[in-house]
């Protein structure tokens, strides 16, 4: 799992998620998404495109999770967006649509960030 840099405005911060979801190249006390961009991250809008991530594990979702409750109590949101079918269908069986963010593509996504930054 890699995190790669798309663009930094001044509302959003775009990230690729490239590889498989899961948190085993980092282990367990390594947090990517801060560990890159700093603690202030959680404070922003992130929008992770996962198209291509070909698989998520439960070490992944728990990454996910952990990520969005962070930010959330950060004042910032986390929108996942344009998930390939395989990671799409394990966060619908999880019932992740309830939890977290999720959008089907980067428009969407960026209009979900920008409605919860303005109100």
């Amino acid at each position: 799992m890699q995190l790669e840099f798309v663009s930094d405005d001044s509302v959003t911060l775009s990230l690729r998620l490239i590889g498989d979801v899961t948190q085993d190249a980092y282990g367990p006390s390594s947090e990517p998404l801060s560990d890159a961009y700093g603690a202030d991250v959680y404070q922003r809008a992130v929008l992770i495109h996962l198209g291509e991530a070909g698989f998520i594990d439960s070490r992944g979702v728990g990454w996910l999770l952990v990520c969005h409750k962070r930010v959330r109590e950060a004042g910032g949101i986390l929108v996942l967006h344009s998930m390939t079918p395989e990671v799409a269908q394990v966060l619908k069986i999880l019932r992740m649509d309830l939890v977290m963010d999720l959008a089907d593509d980067e428009t969407s996504a960026r209009a979900k960030a920008i409605a919860t930054t303005d109100a």
